[in-house]
């Protein structure tokens, strides 16, 4: 019988691996104050006003029209993108790892679960590292072009925070649960009540 910690944790694991993954990859991490435009780790949208009789559209694309880190509008945001994407990297690893228990030997289970649990603590380590460093990127002149002046490190001025930046926060946050669950994936159910 498969222990309801270890499905918890597998659980928990494809959930945050997928919210951290979606959240990366949308450009919403910081919106201008009259939505019009929105910022993201690595893709942007930006509403164009049409004079004419046409209704304005948007445009979601890759800083510069393709996906390059030189692309990105500052130094913070480009070792961001790197720190945050390795850490869904390896939370994706440790969430494979967590649904492969259920396909092997009993006798090696724990090794693995713990050995996942690992992968996941520096994926979790990683991606807070990215977190903590994107909010610096608020004072590149990009940032100050479209937030206005008032735009410096962790300060997005008359820009705020955008539902993909917290999604990333929650991700996280509930990541941090991972390693923890990867180390008590043996107890039973009747270890529990």
């Amino acid at each position: 019988m498969i222990s309801p910690v270890l499905l918890l944790w597998a659980l928990l694991s494809v959930l945050v691996s997928a919210l951290s993954t979606y959240s990366f990859v949308q450009p919403a991490w910081f919106v201008t104050s009259g939505q019009s435009n929105s910022f993201g780790m690595i893709s942007l949208c930006m509403t164009r006003i049409e004079v004419s009789h046409t209704p304005d559209y948007e445009i979601c694309e890759f800083y510069g029209g393709y996906f390059n880190l030189g692309n990105l509008p500052s130094g913070a945001w480009q070792a961001a993108c790197v720190l945050y994407g390795a850490g869904c990297i390896l939370l994706c690893c440790g969430a494979f790892l967590a649904v492969t228990t259920s396909c092997i030997p009993n006798d090696v289970v724990k090794t693995v679960t713990v050995m996942a649990g690992y992968v996941q603590f520096i994926g979790v380590l990683v991606m807070m590292s990215g977190l903590l460093i994107y909010p610096l990127g608020l004072g590149s002149k990009f940032m100050k072009f479209h937030c206005g002046a008032g735009a410096r490190m962790y300060h997005s001025g008359d820009c705020h925070m955008g539902w993909s930046f917290m999604l990333a926060i929650v991700g996280t946050s509930l990541a941090i649960f991972c390693p923890v669950l990867s180390h008590f994936t043996d107890m039973k159910a009747r270890d529990l009540i």
